[in-house]
């Protein structure tokens, strides 16, 4: 699935660029190879389809064949209309498969923050609110 998982994130973000002005697949590429499972791995190549790639659904996930764990972890990480940053963040805490997908996904955000020159706080903040709800477990 972990083949499949890439396949579908370089098709849904085809011609997208990452803040460093790099193919947006290689954010992803960096995001799975900073996680542990191959679960999260593929959660990690499919994190952004839903929100930022183009036709998937979660149903359509589904209908690919990934299970329901990575499905709902992807789901988590897929940010609501008018969701808080805090909120969102609590949502995807609180899925065990999404959280490291998460941390690794901020890291490499604030990677490429630094790199682009693009103010960092945002991110910072979200792995001290990530931070904070892990030491809370």
């Amino acid at each position: 699935m972990l083949h499949q998982a890439a396949k579908i994130a370089e098709q849904a973000h085809r011609g997208q660029k990452d803040k460093t002005g790099r193919p947006y697949i290689e954010h992803l590429r960096r995001v799975a190879d900073a996680v542990e499972t191959l679960d999260e791995k593929t959660v990690a190549y499919l994190h952004d389809v839903v929100e930022k790639g183009d036709g998937w659904t979660l149903e359509r996930l589904e209908g690919a064949g990934f299970g329901q764990s990575v499905v709902a972890a992807v789901d988590a990480l897929t940010r609501r209309m008018d969701e808080s940053e805090e909120g969102f963040l609590c949502r995807a805490a609180s899925n065990e498969l999404a959280l490291p997908v998460k941390i690794a996904d901020l890291r490499d955000n604030l990677w490429q923050a630094h790199q682009a020159g693009v103010a960092p706080e945002k991110y910072e903040t979200g792995l001290a609110i990530l931070d904070q709800l892990d030491s809370r477990d």
